[in-house]
């Protein structure tokens, strides 16, 4: 099983009227990646792809350390940018990185789950968790996600 997780919005809530807006760009919120290391730790064969604009900014190995150790080792990978000439036959974006990750890495038979903040990066019918971006990925993803993952 794959996730493919986009980050703010998602590990990084978007707070910005309130004391709790996050300084450090380079940390995620502690309480919703707890409860998304959770969840991964109750399905040990699941492995997460970054879906995230960080990929656009961050080279691969910054991505895992800011996990914990027993999860950063299960993160395993970048969806690929895709040729800028076909971007725009492309409603769903990042539902087609997600397609080409797929198909560049043989995994037409993994199922997969997307978690992100802004669903419409998927066709209606994809595989999604969508995150309000307020609250970050919570308790109620949490229970989307494992029933995703069962």
């Amino acid at each position: 099983m794959l996730i493919f997780l986009d980050i703010d919005g998602v590990l990084i809530p978007d707070r910005r009227n309130g004391a709790s807006l996050q300084t450090d760009i380079m940390k995620f919120n502690s309480v919703c990646l707890n409860h998304f290391e959770n969840v991964l730790r109750s399905y040990p064969n699941v492995r997460v792809v970054i879906s995230s604009s960080w990929r656009e900014i961050f080279p691969f190995e910054v991505i895992p350390p800011l996990f914990s150790p027993d999860i950063a080792i299960r993160i395993i990978g970048f969806t690929p940018f895709l040729n800028p000439k076909n971007i725009p036959q492309h409603k769903y974006l990042r539902h087609q990185e997600v397609l080409e990750y797929i198909r560049q890495n043989q995994a037409e038979n993994s199922p997969w789950v997307a978690i992100d903040d802004i669903p419409e990066h998927y066709p209606p019918d994809a595989p999604v968790v969508a995150i309000d971006d307020y609250n970050g990925f919570d308790q109620n993803s949490a229970k989307v996600l494992s029933e995703y993952l069962t």
